[in-house]
């Protein structure tokens, strides 16, 4: 019997808390970011080049997920897990002891990289040892995770700026989730993928490894087991199999998390200049709602079809930046109330990346086109958070929310007319038609 199909047991939690920990350590390096270069700001007398820049640090790290996917699918995806929230810690601590902007740069790069391995190895994994059915219902529980690093770190960073932490110290904290995560996969370990070891030749030890974890009844079907021999090149992505998925799955990544992280690491700049009163109750209401949308997004994801989840998600945040934009002179809460759909509908949005990408791919090329996915969106996500300080110094606040407004409709546009369907949500709408066609015979 396929081994997927295998009811979830101490493996499968073990190997998902693993994987938890580290979404939470990336979200909370990826938040602290605008703390820490705000207070930094001025000890180091940083330009609005080298505010964005540091703040993009992580981001263009992550760009490296194009070659961490690949060295995954020659690899394997164990060895990889193990080491880099290990390398996150090391690089989060070394933080404490540079005052040189380009040296503080080449770490937050390198702890960038290290986030791509959880993003790229992590999502793969879970989609290898999990079912069909449930892989991407714990894929999209990722988001809640993730964004309780990210609040918490908008929290943790208030706390050091009231107590004019040093910005050495904001930087270094992220070490402790790191640490944690790193702590966790050296005392539960992290099994290797028996789909990885099947398509490399190995069933033999896939199958014996199975057998270890969840018992003799199970193994490698032979599907799994195809094309076993073939090696995988970055090329054959763009080619006629791939590419549409390829494209689509970059594009949509990358017009989400433009706005997403551009707007959620300099919110403090923002939300000094908006309609909306106090900046830090502002920036409270703006982690409240998307702790909220990680939720509802998690939820939401798994009832309705990948295409209409991302069309929806593009084009309701995109009306709320207007009607911001549009009532900027208005009443406050006109301001107030899209700016928190907006942030609402953004974090139900992402929720999507960690279950959507896997499904587009099949087992072979899975970990190289979820790492080319990912590194479309961090050349978005770079692009976003190094441009935005820059954005509201040259046309304002608006102009800027005009920017982000007009890459979240080239999202949505190329979504609906390109982004193709997952086979589990294909099986999910036949099966429906199935049952309402049983009914209607009944009937």
């Amino acid at each position: 019997m396929n081994y997927k199909d295998a009811p979830l047991g101490r493996c499968h939690k073990a190997l998902y808390i693993c994987t938890v920990l580290g979404e939470i350590a990336c979200g909370y390096a990826l938040g602290i970011a605008g703390t820490a270069v705000t207070q930094a700001q001025g000890e180091l007398g940083l330009s609005t080049f080298w505010v964005g820049l540091l703040g993009a640090g992580t981001l263009i790290g992550l760009a490296g997920s194009l070659a961490v996917g690949n060295i995954a699918d020659k690899i394997g995806r164990k060895k990889l897990m193990m080491l880099d929230m290990a390398l996150f810690t090391v690089f989060s601590v070394l933080q404490l002891f540079v005052s040189s902007v380009e040296v503080l740069m080449i770490l937050r790069v390198l702890i960038g990289l290290c986030i791509a391995v959880d993003y790229t190895v992590g999502s793969t994994i879970i989609s290898e040892w999990f079912s069909k059915e449930k892989g991407p219902v714990f894929l999209s529980r990722f988001i809640i995770f993730w964004t309780f690093g990210y609040v918490a770190s908008f929290f943790a960073g208030l706390v050091m700026g009231n107590l004019s932490a040093d910005y050495h110290i904001i930087f270094a904290t992220s070490a402790v989730p790191g640490i944690i995560a790193a702590a966790a996969r050296l005392v539960m370990g992290m099994p290797e993928s028996p789909t990885w070891l099947a398509a490399a030749g190995k069933q033999a030890e896939a199958n014996q490894l199975i057998e270890e974890k969840l018992g003799d009844a199970y193994g490698v079907v032979m599907e799994e087991k195809a094309d076993a021999k073939e090696k995988v090149s970055v090329g054959e992505l763009f080619g006629p199999k791939y590419r549409r998925s390829t494209l689509v799955g970059g594009v949509f990544y990358a017009c989400q998390v433009f706005p997403y992280f551009g707007v959620g690491i300099f919110l403090p700049i923002l939300v000094a200049q908006l309609n909306m009163g106090s900046a830090n109750a502002s920036s409270i209401l703006y982690d409240v709602f998307c702790m909220a949308g990680a939720f509802l997004g998690t939820w939401l994801c798994n009832q309705i079809s990948r295409r209409q989840f991302l069309c929806s998600t593009f084009y309701v945040s995109a009306i709320a930046l207007g009607v911001m934009i549009a009532g900027q002179s208005g009443p406050m809460f006109i301001t107030i109330i899209s700016f928190c759909v907006y942030a609402l509908t953004m974090s139900i949005a992402v929720v999507i990346e960690n279950p959507y990408p896997p499904e587009l791919f099949d087992t072979r090329v899975r970990g190289t086109g979820v790492g080319i996915v990912i590194a479309f969106s961090r050349i978005g996500a770079a692009a976003g958070t190094f441009l935005l300080p820059m954005l509201v110094e040259s046309v304002g606040v608006y102009g800027t929310l005009g920017v982000c407004l007009a890459i979240l409709l080239v999202g949505g546009v190329v979504c609906q007319l390109y982004a193709p369907e997952t086979a589990l949500m294909k099986d999910k709408t036949e099966q429906a038609d199935d049952e309402s066609q049983k009914e209607a015979a009944v009937n």
